[in-house]
């Protein structure tokens, strides 16, 4: 059988509680019909996690099936080395035609694709600027005119349907800004929910530290003064919360995120069709692993946060789907513990290529077919190392099925906390929403030191074992 194509598509931030096939609570005010597609014509994975939740070091973790420690992306600040090993080279070894468009965000020029025609940075929604292979890298970009999640698809689609081999099976990875702040979608979906009243998350209103998180975290009201100090870089209509009592600015704040957020998911999800479709026309669909993922979640005003960074689980979880005729049957649903350490080894797997042993993942293919291997992890670490933010401080943590334990650090390191003060529990099962913080609860104190017990373990097995209070000052 001949080795399937790979087209890998990923958003900015998109999160799953914006995605209808995740169910939850705004599904049944979005529309999302192409990524539901996917899910119903694939596998949903219900348990994909990313481990160090901010843009350059997950997307480095998935080209290299690295923790951040190791392949060196740490935070926003680090470049990927373009001599390290990653997936791309790996797949160019074994016969694939690779490119890749859209967001890059890894700082040096990419390194094992054939074609490339990305944006440095963010880069901007309107009329993007975009280096392609072969130009000065260091030297002005071209820019390109529309919008930048249809100059994205525009750019993948001319090569996948002319200037790409056709005696080759391909890789390519189509990435977007959106939905990243400031979500400034396409004119024509600027009414696109008007009338819509988003349902607010339980906790929007409500304080950390009664329910015993350790910090305030990254409110909306920090959003809420950007889009007014900066109304101009955000979409039309302004924001108006003058003379609003706190709870009410909060809802206010609340409703523009939601309807500028959605609507730039609006323009991925057409985009979507027009991926698919062209499969569907050039009869490659069933022979294309199509997958749609996100490079980690976002808050959407759960514990009146915005953003990302934190490994709770909104920021934590990606929402993935996969589709692959010949071997993924329609519907499935995965719930086994996938990380995006493991995307490298799958692409290799789908390709029969070579699985380098620096690569600290798993392929996850058999998982995708109903045969979870009787080893799979039963557990995740994380680790968020970004310094000298006491709202957003580092920390590390597992996740198991039911549990979640995590350890700010950073508090103690930059704050002078005690260490004992700086952890927060969550029973999932309880609490699926973490909203309650029971480190604390004596009831749970057997469940807290196994749990800590296996995430020195997994410290251990990560090769992430240097003391971060005295040894890391990663800004």
């Amino acid at each position: 059988m001949r080795r399937p194509n790979i087209l890998y598509i990923m958003a900015d931030d998109h999160t799953s509680q914006a995605w209808g096939c995740y169910g939850s609570r705004l599904a049944p005010y979005i529309s999302t019909p192409n990524v539901d597609r996917l899910a119903a014509e694939g596998a949903r994975l219900e348990n994909c996690f990313c481990t160090n939740s901010i843009c350059v070091p997950s997307r480095a973790t998935i080209l290299t099936g690295q923790h951040s420690h190791v392949n060196g992306v740490r935070t926003l600040e680090d470049a990927l080395d373009p001599e390290r090993d990653n997936v791309a080279k790996r797949l160019q070894a074994a016969g694939y035609e690779t490119a890749i468009f859209g967001k890059w965000h890894l700082k040096n020029e990419p390194s094992g694709f054939d074609y490339f025609d990305v944006l440095h940075g963010q880069g901007r929604y309107h009329d993007p600027v975009l280096w392609e292979k072969g130009r000065d890298w260091q030297g002005e970009g071209r820019t390109c005119q529309g919008h930048s999640t249809d100059v994205i698809t525009d750019l993948t689609l001319d090569w996948l349907g002319t200037a790409r081999s056709h005696d080759k099976p391909f890789f390519c990875m189509c990435h977007y800004k959106a939905t990243h702040e400031r979500f400034y979608s396409h004119e024509r979906y600027r009414h696109l929910y008007e009338d819509v009243v988003f349902p607010e998350p339980e906790d929007l209103h409500w304080d950390a530290s009664p329910r015993g998180k350790v910090f305030d975290g990254w409110p909306l009201e920090i959003y809420m003064r950007r889009c007014l100090d900066y109304s101009a870089d955000y979409p039309p209509p302004e924001l108006e919360v003058e003379g609003l009592e706190t709870p009410a600015a909060r809802s206010a704040t609340y409703q523009k995120l939601l309807h500028d957020y959605m609507r730039t998911v609006a323009g991925i999800d057409d985009n979507l069709a027009r991926l698919l479709d062209y499969l569907d026309r050039a009869g490659l669909a069933e022979d294309t692993v199509v997958i749609y993922t996100s490079d980690q979640g976002y808050f959407l005003g759960e514990h009146n946060l915005f953003d990302k960074r934190f490994m709770l689980e909104e920021s934590l979880r990606m929402p993935f789907v996969i589709r692959y005729p010949r071997e993924i049957a329609p519907g499935t649903v995965t719930d086994d513990i996938v990380t995006n350490v493991d995307f490298a080894e799958l692409f290799l797997d789908y390709a029969d290529a070579e699985i380098p042993a620096s690569m600290q993942g798993r392929s996850f293919r058999s998982n995708l077919c109903g045969a979870t291997v009787p080893d799979w992890p039963t557990a995740m670490y994380y680790h968020y190392w970004t310094a000298g933010q006491p709202v957003r401080p580092s920390h590390y943590g597992i996740r198991t099925r039911e549990h979640k334990l995590i350890y700010y650090y950073g508090l103690v390191r930059d704050e002078g906390r005690r260490s004992e003060d700086c952890w927060e529990f969550y029973d999932l099962a309880r609490d699926p929403y973490e909203l309650t913080n029971h480190y604390s609860d004596t009831s749970y104190a057997a469940r807290i030191g196994d749990l800590r017990c296996r995430l020195d373990k997994l410290r251990q097995e990560c090769g992430d074992t240097s003391d971060p209070v005295t040894t890391y000052s990663v800004q």
